[in-house]
């Protein structure tokens, strides 16, 4: 859009905030996209109050400055945002978001980021979404609107399949392959160089020392799926393990919502490692289908943002 233009008419904001990037779409009434704008971590947990803002009120800006005008309140806001799985914490964002000035506290709505993911990917469809990035998890929705969420419960107790686990393994195969418990990997030597290493036991300090362990594990999955598709064995074996769990999460999805009388299920996969991984993405389809053979694995029909902006726009009055 053009600086001397003049957008009219009612305006929606999508948020999405997950583990690497959070990303402000505005859209108007007729489904229009406008401007997008794009800043650091959309995770309340692992970036606290005070740099979420920071990020929120950047893309947000960013998303005005790509529309080609000064930033004003938009009518309807909706934010699919990672971390916001109590009711404190969605609250938290939904104070952040009218804070910065994106739209006043009663047109800010906040959930998951699986309703992004999940609106967008199947094109405001029902099925199921699920997300491979920094962490992991799986959202559907079946024909009578009822959800369901299974995974999503950070790194600490899962987040299987996701970059942080994946990144974690790599970790465990290369001190298993120092130590001589486990089978020779390139994943010791590609670790050892990610971090610059002298020896391995100066690892546990680089990942144990404080918050940006997480951040620092997950950047190793870019080590593990290159080391995959170099044909190491363990880095593959890591990869089906991952897109095995990930699986398992789509089918415990599909046993509690009511699929039954679908003739076949589509399921889309979504998030920076999924989408930018091309081996992982196809073992991840692979595995969705033998544990749910009516399963149908398509493309992201839109964008997570995309998604964010549409849930937002049907809140326009």
């Amino acid at each position: 859009m053009q600086a001397d233009q003049t957008i009219q008419g009612p305006i929606a904001v999508g948020i999405d905030g997950g583990g690497t990037s959070t990303r402000a779409l505005l859209m108007n009434a007729e489904g229009v996209t406008l401007g997008v704008g794009t800043s650091g971590s959309g995770n309340l947990h692992d970036m606290g109050p005070e740099r979420l803002r920071a990020h929120l009120d950047e893309a947000w800006r960013g998303a005005w400055a790509a529309a080609g005008e000064a930033p004003r309140p938009a009518d309807a806001v909706f934010c699919a945002m990672a971390s916001v799985g109590t009711p404190g914490n969605r609250e938290t964002v939904q104070r952040l978001v009218a804070e910065v000035g994106v739209a006043p506290l009663e047109r800010v709505e906040v959930d998951i980021d699986l309703a992004g993911a999940l609106a967008g990917g199947l094109g405001g469809g029902h099925g199921i979404a699920l997300i491979a990035g920094t962490g992991s998890s799986c959202y559907g929705r079946d024909k009578s609107g009822a959800t369901f969420q299974s995974g999503g419960w950070g790194s600490l107790l899962d987040d299987v399949g996701g970059a942080t686990w994946i990144g974690t393994q790599a970790m465990v195969a290369a001190i298993r392959d120092f130590d001589g418990r486990g089978a020779a990997t390139t994943l010791t030597s590609r670790v050892m160089e990610h971090f610059g290493l002298q020896h391995m036991r100066e690892l546990l300090p680089k990942v144990d020392a404080d918050g940006a362990a997480r951040s620092a594990r997950a950047q190793l999955a870019k080590l593990v799926t290159t080391a995959a598709q170099d044909g190491d064995a363990t880095a593959l074996e890591i990869l089906g393990r991952g897109a095995d769990a990930l699986a398992e999460c789509v089918e415990a999805v599909e046993r509690r919502l009511d699929f039954v009388s679908d003739a076949t299920l589509e399921v889309v996969a979504t998030g920076g490692l999924a989408e930018n991984a091309g081996q992982y993405l196809e073992l991840i389809h692979a595995a969705v289908q033998r544990r749910v053979p009516k399963a149908v694995c398509i493309t992201p029909r839109m964008s997570n943002v995309e998604g964010a902006a549409m849930l937002a726009r049907a809140r326009l009055s």
